[in-house]
């Protein structure tokens, strides 16, 4: 198992190991687009974003990408995989790059993920938030 750079080659695992979840973020199709091929692609291309994949045994079972210096922006582990500390290696993974630039990091978490977030450290920062198509929690961890 290890944790890498996503490359271009990963874009339709990626693609499908988000399209679980959609439905805890999105609330309308402005919403769903932003988690389709092409916007995946975009990310990809963006030279503040750092994004990461998880891989088992050749199977890509995790994501977790962040734009630079601290904002997280996808963080997913495959439904078959999860409760196995895949997603607590993947945060510690991306933490420790982040704490080299930035003493606290922030989220938009959707309503699903706020609990394990604030397993994570992360605070809430305000009440639900819709926009753009999406309905989240902005939450913030300090002291990295």
């Amino acid at each position: 198992k290890m944790i890498r750079s996503a490359k271009p080659s990963d874009i339709d695992e990626i693609v499908a190991l988000i399209q679980p979840y959609i439905i805890d973020f999105a609330i309308s199709t402005e919403g769903e687009e932003k988690f389709n091929r092409t916007m995946i692609e975009k990310l990809l291309e963006m030279p503040s974003m750092q994004y990461f994949v998880f891989e088992k045994n050749a199977q890509l079972i995790g994501v977790i990408a962040y734009r630079q210096p601290a904002h997280l922006i996808h963080f997913f582990v495959h439904q078959n995989f999860q409760r196995q500390g895949v997603g607590k290696q993947m945060w510690q993974f991306v933490e420790n790059k982040i704490k080299e630039n930035s003493s606290n990091v922030t989220v938009n978490s959707s309503c699903y993920a706020q609990a394990i977030y604030e397993k994570f450290g992360f605070t809430t920062i305000s009440s639900v938030i819709e926009n753009g198509g999406l309905r989240y929690i902005p939450m913030q961890k300090s002291d990295l």
